[in-house]
């Protein structure tokens, strides 16, 4: 039993640092693209003002675009990547609970925590996969206008 515990310990710990590296990824993703959107939307700004408030009609459309991609997609964007965030510490909280009871020996302790565990790894995986959908329409919104 001592070699099962050790590999159930082990795997939990591993999934519940994938998913924090999952969740650190996302973030860093979704602050890398606002941070592009916003050098963009200055970008195309400066063009228009070097033009004394003129340009063609793409160019406007496009910082009208950019403009409102960046004040409304975020707050989806930032909804999604907080739910992830959320998921991911129930998970690290189930997967300490599952080590707790592996560390305690009882079967049916850790059988619930595994059960636990996988679903809040589930519902990790289903709010990390929000977030990325949520940074791909962002960007999908800015595309469009173009």
């Amino acid at each position: 039993m001592q070699a099962d515990e050790t590999r159930c310990v082990a795997a939990t710990s591993e999934r519940a640092d994938q998913a924090e590296l999952e969740r650190d990824e996302a973030a860093m993703c979704a602050a890398h693209l606002w941070s592009l959107l916003d050098r963009a939307a200055e970008a195309v700004d400066a063009c228009i003002a070097h033009d004394d408030g003129g340009g063609s009609w793409d160019t406007l459309t496009l910082a009208f675009e950019l403009r409102q991609a960046l004040a409304e997609e975020l707050d989806a964007l930032g909804a999604a990547l907080l739910a992830e965030l959320h998921a991911a510490r129930v998970a690290v909280r189930a997967a300490g609970a599952l080590a707790a009871a592996v560390h305690a020996g009882d079967p049916g302790q850790v059988a619930r925590g595994l059960a636990v565990f996988e679903q809040a790894r589930r519902a990790y995986r289903q709010a990390a996969g929000k977030g990325r959908a949520a940074a791909a329409d962002a960007v999908a919104a800015v595309g469009v206008g173009s």
